[in-house]
């Protein structure tokens, strides 16, 4: 499935948001569900991550790398994370374009699920996947300002999921387009 997000503006310059997207601690500080991120090689890492799709939730470990780095423009992230609900593999394009007040990041994303998280249905996963990489922009942006997260935990991160996917549906349904 193909993915596109493109973040708001994040008050930075190009330079310092890239830095922070491709910095390791600032990662495992704002992926959302990350337990672990351990370094296992030149920009790569392994990392467990707590999350769910629907009534799948479960525990994932996997592998982060990142490539194709072209700072402060582009880089590719790519990964891939099996756990007993399934398995999930992508890869990600995250460009960044200076704009009038800072940085705006666009992801392009390919992903594939298998398992029983595969079973909820493309568009809640589709809805899944944009909402993390939302929550991991706004997170940066955070990280950047130095502001403290907003209430954390899985909880937060499932009412906050639960708001866009509602949201979304009914954009649909009024024809007013989708996030």
């Amino acid at each position: 499935m193909k993915i596109e997000v493109r973040s708001d503006e994040i008050p930075h310059p190009p330079d310092r948001v890239y830095a922070a997207l491709v910095d390791p601690e600032v990662l495992a500080r704002v992926v959302p569900g990350v337990e672990r991120f351990e370094a296992v090689g030149s920009d790569a890492y392994e990392v467990d991550i707590k999350m769910g799709v629907g009534p799948i939730r479960g525990a994932y470990r996997g592998r982060i790398e990142l490539a194709e780095q072209t700072p402060p423009k582009s880089f590719r992230l790519k990964g891939d994370a099996k756990g007993g609900q399934g398995w999930a593999r992508g890869d990600a394009l995250l460009e960044l374009d200076p704009s009038e007040g800072g940085t705006r990041v666009m992801a392009t994303a390919d992903a594939q699920v298998g398992g029983q998280i595969a079973g909820v249905g493309q568009r809640m996963i589709e809805g899944v996947a944009r909402t993390m990489v939302r929550e991991l922009l706004e997170s940066i942006a955070r990280e950047l300002d130095e502001r403290p997260p907003p209430a954390s935990g899985q909880a937060a991160f499932g009412f906050r999921l639960l708001r866009r996917l509602v949201r979304d549906f009914f954009a649909r349904i009024l024809g007013r387009g989708g996030a």
